[in-house]
This record gives C-alpha cells, structure tokens and sequence, in this order.
C-alpha cells in the first residue's frame, strides 16, 4: 500500500468514525451499557481476523509486531475503547456526553502533538494559534447542538470527565506510537485487539458492570441496523484504516483532518436525531478546517536520511 493511499484510508476513517456515537447510543439503548459493545467488537473481530489469519503473509507480519507493540499500543486500543464506550453510556443526558465528547476529542491535537514530537518534526509557533482554532470550532460545534456546558457539571459526571479525558490523551499516544514502534509494518492487529477488547467487555459483565441498558430506549430495527454499521464498519473498517494511515502514511495530514471528526459527529447526530445545526455550527466548521490547515502547515517533516 503506498504513503497515499494509507492516508486516504485515514481521512475514510474519519468520516465512519463521524457515525459512531450514534450508532453507539442506537445499540446501547437496545442491549445495554456494554453488551452492545461487547456483540459488535466480538462480530468485527472474528470476521476481521479470519480475513486476517487465512493469508500466511498476514500471519508472519502480525509475529513480527513484537511484544512490544502488543503490550504499550494493544493497551492503549483495548483501554480507550472500553473507556469511550463507558463513558458513552454513562452520560447521563446532552450535557454530560457534550462534555465528555470534548474532551475525547482532544485526540487530534494530542495525535498531532505526539506525532511531530516522535518523528522529530519541525513545528513552527503558529502552530499554537491553529490548535486553539481547531479546538475551539470543535467547542462550538458540539455546543450548537445542545444547551449549554452548564448543564454538564450537574449529576456527578466525574468518572465520565475522567474516561473523556483518559481516550483523549490514550488514542492520540496509541495513534503515534505505532509507528515508532514498528515502523510501516504491513500487519494488521486492529481484528486481535478487538477480540481482546471483546474478552475485557465480558470480564466486566462477568463482575456485575454495565448490565443494565443505557441511553434512549431503541426500537429493534434501528438497533439491528446501528449493530451491523457498528461491527462492519465503524469498527471492523475504521479502525483498520486508522491505523494503517497512522503507521505507514501521512500522519501529521490525517491527524490534522481528524479535527473534522466533531464536527462529523455533529452532523450525523443532526440528520439522524433531527437536531437543527443552526449558524453556529456552520462556523465551527468554518474554524476547525482552518485550524486544521494551520496546524498542517505549522508542522514540517524532519529531513529522511539518504539511503
């Protein structure tokens, strides 16, 4: 696969992973906080790795990962998506997700941020001005489609303030560190980690949490259909395509275009729960593409040694 077609994949991430709240909250509020979660990981992670396991080349790159890899990224992956799925689930209402919504998506920047630390890139300081863009049109973006923050502190949302705050440091480390890692390895881990995040699910069922439903109560059509989105390609594709983007393409490029992802989010929580955008929203887009492009701008790659 070349640099650029690995990062095209990363910016057909982004778009999917505009879907996944929704679809998130579809299936919670049809199987439960982690059920639902735990059924779509099991689902992508056995199609996904008997696509992976039947090619012998496949198998010879996942071995030559490294423990390494496994133990520090395969931890950041399991973690942070047991920490957004629970975070997800345990708002309790818009003002709460609006908040841990947020905070998950510091992500871009910490992905940036991280990325151009661990390549040694070059950053230049108006850098600083297109982060804070950035961040903000993604504030006002989830904000145009809710009250207000001030709702958010009410109800104790501590522990879902932490978990957002906790995916959106670990997927930006998780993000960088592949690379660095295991350079641009043609393997893809993505289906085994979703079994492992699939067997930590079931540990927790096992030990009496998250067995009650979460979120709005959904009909059974629309559960099954935000299910199969949900396994097939929220998790099954995205994921995949993430990380092939983040170790063998452009990653300053897609983790700049990954500040469109709230906004993505708002969009699909708009059209699918008829919630009207309003103006606010059309200026956030606004700002968080420019800040976006600032950002990409600010960051030069550190000169390749010569072969």
């Amino acid at each position: 696969m070349s640099p650029a077609g690995a990062t095209t994949r990363g910016f057909v991430a982004i778009f999917f992973w505009g879907t996944s709240i929704v679809a998130g909250r579809l299936i919670m509020g049809s199987l439960g906080l982690l059920r639902g979660p735990l059924a779509a990981t099991l689902v992508s992670g056995v199609l996904g790795s008997i696509l992976v396991l039947v090619r012998r080349e496949s198998r010879r790159a996942l071995r030559g990962l490294g423990a390494r890899y496994w133990l520090v990224c395969g931890g950041l992956f399991v973690s942070y998506l047991v920490a957004y799925n629970l975070g997800t689930g345990l708002a309790a209402g818009g003002g709460q997700l609006l908040a841990f919504n947020v905070l998950n998506y510091l992500w871009p920047i910490t992905t940036l941020a991280f990325s151009a630390a661990f390549s040694r890139s070059r950053v230049r300081w108006w850098i600083a001005p297109g982060i804070v863009a950035a961040l903000a049109g993604t504030v006002l973006a989830l904000w145009s489609q809710h009250a207000g923050l001030e709702g958010a502190a009410a109800g104790g949302g501590v522990a879902v303030y932490g978990l957002g705050l906790y995916c959106g440091i670990a997927w930006g480390l998780y993000s960088a560190l592949g690379r660095r890692l295991v350079g641009q390895s043609a393997a893809n881990p993505v289906p085994l980690l979703f079994l492992a995040t699939a067997a930590v699910y079931a540990l927790l069922l096992a030990l009496g949490v998250g067995s009650a439903p979460a979120g709005e109560a959904t009909a059974p059509p629309a559960g099954i259909a935000a299910f199969l989105w949900r396994a097939l390609v929220v998790d099954l594709l995205s994921y995949a395509f993430w990380d092939a983007a983040m170790r063998r393409g452009n990653q300053v490029l897609a983790a700049a275009a990954s500040f469109l992802t709230p906004i993505l989010s708002s969009a699909c929580i708009a059209l699918v729960l008829g919630v009207s955008p309003g103006w606010r929203f059309w200026v956030a887009a606004l700002l968080a593409v420019g800040g976006a492009a600032v950002c990409r701008l600010a960051v030069r790659d550190a000169p390749r040694p010569c072969q």
